[in-house]
């Protein structure tokens, strides 16, 4: 695992944040139950949100660029995403693949990311089962880690943890068609 610090300013995640809030009623059911009504994708926001937008395409682009360079190949953005924690935790997983290995609908990611928006909440570190490496999140940091890696977040005791979640890949085919929009 990686952190960049002071990646986002805290005026941005504030701001993204808000209209999150102000947009939280078109979050949809995803059908997992566990993200439903949980999730705002960068096109799920209100017209009227393009500043939103703005950010978190210029974060896109800025986090897939650091990734990039990382791995030593060119990714794509897979998506980008701000997601509300209340309460949840969420078990060790893989993001490429289900926990008995077997593929699932989104085997190329193989990178993620997490900006953190907020850090006023306690709980909600996220874990990494097979390095015992704990972090607890900070304020406009951006993380990032290898797809394969088995990791969780930590119940959410108190407050509400808000991230910018984000997937990469190798696979220009999997692009978000969103990437390469101009809010």
């Amino acid at each position: 695992m990686k952190e960049i610090r002071d990646f986002a300013a805290s005026t941005e995640c504030t701001a993204v944040i808000e209209a999150y809030e102000r947009c939280r009623d078109l979050s949809a059911k995803i059908g997992d139950g566990f993200f439903d009504h949980r999730v705002l994708w960068i096109n799920s926001f209100r017209k009227r949100e393009k500043a939103t937008c703005r950010i978190l395409q210029a974060w896109r682009y800025r986090a897939t660029d650091i990734v990039s360079r990382h791995a030593g190949r060119r990714l794509y953005s897979d998506t980008i995403q701000v997601v509300s924690w209340d309460g949840q935790e969420m078990p060790p997983h893989q993001d490429d693949r289900h926990p008995d290995g077997s593929p699932h609908n989104t085997p190329w990611r193989e990178w993620a990311g997490v900006i953190y928006l907020n850090d006023d909440f306690e709980g909600g570190d996220i874990y990494f089962q097979e390095t015992g490496i704990s972090y607890k999140p900070v304020l406009g940091s951006l993380i990032f880690f290898e797809g394969w890696r088995w990791h969780g977040v930590r119940r959410v005791t108190r407050g509400i943890r808000y991230t910018a979640p984000s997937w990469f890949t190798s696979d220009p085919a999997h692009e978000d068609p969103y990437a390469r929009v101009k809010f």
